[in-house]
């Protein structure tokens, strides 16, 4: 069954966020890239985040590439993530953010709180 999304924004530029890795030269695998270029800002049906510290997080929305909207790719990745291996794409309910970790090629659940990640076991979204 494929995952619905709610509130999807669609790009005012529809390179906007192939331009975006270009320009950082951030990899991302080409199923997340289709994800964020497809639903821009949307909030998926199924919600839940599990990590391997048996944490239960909310997905609430992927971060936009439209300048101007409330939750940008354009103010998190620059200002907390740019000399990381992490790239942000979604944030959750609680303010942290979802990132793909480049290296280690698995998703990772930042907590601000205490500036540490967490290896997501369970997302539905399928990257």
């Amino acid at each position: 069954m494929e995952l619905t999304w709610k509130y999807v924004k669609p790009l005012n530029d529809p390179a906007a966020v192939k331009s975006f890795l270009q320009k950082y030269s951030v990899s991302l695998p080409a199923s997340l890239i289709e994800i964020m270029e497809k639903y821009n800002g949307g909030r998926p049906a199924d919600k839940t985040i599990i990590t391997d510290a048996n944490h239960e997080y909310v997905f609430k929305s992927l971060l936009s590439y439209n300048d101007g909207d409330k939750e940008t790719v354009y103010s998190v990745y620059p200002e907390l993530f740019k000399d990381t291996n992490w790239f942000p794409f979604a944030s959750d309910a609680a303010g942290n953010f979802i990132c793909y970790d480049m290296k280690k090629k698995i998703c990772v659940l930042y907590n601000h709180e205490t500036d540490q990640g967490e290896i997501i076991t369970k997302m539905a979204l399928d990257i």
